[in-house]
């Protein structure tokens, strides 16, 4: 059994861990789409705190949430080469090959894209602690991020596909609640929701000049 103390002690005492996350900083710290080191590193303390009181191999999954973007087609215009390179670096960094599988067995179904659900808990965790990222005021923020970089609109008033960023929050983040594998995850995820379910009230009042009078 692990605790939240346990694990943020050895966020910074773990020399293999801070190799991996200055390998990512490498990669990611300029991307721009939300899918950043940053987004890494909260995708890490969300499951830290999901996994409190549970027994799982916690090295495992924080470098699950660290690396877990690096082969993702959203960042990476070359999958199977930064597969490779990731697999190069966790082997330098003295990761044995069965711990190596199973961190690729997570990463490569933890997207919401692919619609899978990872077998091990360790990767429903990871899974959960990247859904909740993209939900809450950071999630608001992400969402806005993503579709800018990505050419779409804000708000195009009833559009039915992703040509704008609003469409986002219906047709995928308001549904990862009842997708959450973990309790403690679904209950952090009902409180997010509900702050984005707030910000698009006052988004339409505004939108529609209301909140002027």
């Amino acid at each position: 059994m692990y605790t939240l103390l346990d694990f943020k002690g050895e966020i910074f005492m773990n020399p293999r861990i801070d190799r991996v996350k200055e390998y990512v900083k490498s990669i990611l710290s300029l991307e721009a789409t939300g899918h950043d080191y940053f987004h890494s590193l909260r995708v890490m303390n969300n499951a830290v705190q999901i996994a409190i009181d549970l027994d799982v191999n916690i090295e495992l999954i924080k470098l699950a949430c660290i690396t877990h973007d690096l082969i993702d087609k959203k960042v990476s215009e070359n999958i199977e080469l930064s597969k490779k390179e990731l697999l190069e670096k966790l082997k330098l960094f003295g990761y044995k090959k069965s711990f190596i599988t199973s961190l690729i067995n997570i990463i490569e179904n933890v997207s919401y894209s692919k619609g899978n659900v990872p077998v091990s808990i360790e990767g429903k965790i990871v899974q959960d602690a990247d859904r909740l990222d993209a939900l809450g005021a950071i999630g608001i923020a992400r969402t806005f991020a993503y579709g800018g970089n990505n050419n779409r609109l804000i708000y195009n008033p009833g559009s039915s596909d992703d040509s704008d960023s609003v469409y986002h929050f219906y047709d995928k983040l308001f549904k990862l609640t009842e997708l959450m594998n973990t309790e403690n995850a679904r209950l952090i995820a009902i409180k997010r929701t509900e702050l984005m379910k707030s910000y698009l009230d006052s988004f339409y009042r505004e939108w529609e000049g209301k909140d002027l009078s």
